[in-house]
């Protein structure tokens, strides 16, 4: 795996490099300069698989060197894991809005290093593995379609306002037990979803979460919230403080908008997605022990009639 890592402290960088190359990682690229990292990423030849980047940095800070790397193709969606002494909400909260998969404080424990880099590696091979088959569906060559799991919490093509389930998790887990009571989840279901999985291929079902997820986008543009593809047709949404929607009526709008695409699934004969919006669901003393458990309470909130993630069917 090929990690890149920018921070402007050349003691941190060699310590961080040594730790690297004692827990297996050796092909490391250390810069000091943020936006010598920001160019070098843009013409590298080949891309990097993961990259580690501190916050407080002169001339342009991590947070702002995280989302312009994320506006680079090759980067959109490249593991990116900011490690840095800033343990504060704002920071946090900033870090992934702006692109993070994951925040790791200072100092470092290696073995914690090691834990989230075969995170990512695991999350690099399951990637690989479905930008392959859909490579080889393009050329149209014999091979086994694109396949995943009903409750496999997958990257949906073209929806910009989405993080990945893994990262939204990540995020649930760095905010500690201050800053999990100052936040709630929202689940979106697709209450047809398991349907659609039983009759169509993979790419008509994937293509179905960008479709919704781009009703999900029209309609809460102006909210403020972290949201991802959590799978079994479910999107999950994580919000601080109180959020100005009242769920009814954003369903209305949600299924008004769907019907838009209503001449598409009639012609390929495919079931219309049906939109339920659940309730605010807060954390609670249960979920504090697993905070990623609050996510699952928002999809049971909502009622949905999909099933829950990691569940599957048959």
């Amino acid at each position: 795996m090929k990690i890149f890592a920018v921070d402007d402290d050349d003691v941190f960088s060699e310590i961080l490099r040594q730790k690297l190359r004692l827990i297996g990682y050796g092909d490391v690229t250390c810069l000091q300069d943020p936006l010598a990292a920001q160019q070098v990423l843009a013409e590298a030849a080949e891309a990097f698989d993961c990259i580690l980047l501190d916050i407080e940095m002169p001339g342009l800070n991590g947070v702002e060197l995280c989302g312009r790397i994320r506006a680079l193709p090759a980067y959109r969606h490249t593991p990116i894991i900011m490690i840095t002494s800033l343990a504060g909400r704002q920071s946090i909260d900033m870090a992934f809005q702006n692109g993070a998969t994951d925040y790791i404080t200072k100092p470092i424990d290696t073995l914690e290093l090691k834990a989230r880099l075969h995170g990512v590696e695991r999350l690099l091979d399951e990637r690989k593995r479905l930008q392959m088959l859909e490579y080889q569906i393009s050329l149209q060559t014999d091979v086994v379609p694109l396949d995943f799991a009903f409750d496999q919490p997958i990257l949906v093509p073209e929806f910009d306002r989405g993080i990945e389930f893994h990262a939204l998790q990540n995020y649930l887990l760095t905010l500690g037990l201050k800053g999990l009571y100052s936040v709630s989840a929202v689940a979106i279901c697709i209450e047809n979803a398991v349907l659609t999985y039983r009759i169509a291929s993979r790419v008509a079902f994937r293509n179905m979460l960008a479709d919704v997820g781009s009703v999900i986008e029209d309609c809460l543009k102006t909210e403020s919230l972290l949201i991802a593809y959590a799978g079994s047709g479910n999107f999950v949404g994580i919000v601080t403080g109180t959020a100005d929607w009242v769920p009814a009526d954003l369903e209305f709008e949600m299924n008004a908008k769907m019907e838009e695409f209503s001449p598409i699934y009639v012609s390929e004969r495919l079931p219309l997605p049906r939109i339920r919006v659940g309730p605010m669901v807060s954390n609670s003393l249960l979920s504090l022990a697993r905070p990623s458990q609050v996510l699952d309470r928002a999809i049971v909130a909502a009622g949905s009639r999909s099933g829950l993630p990691r569940m599957g069917i048959a």
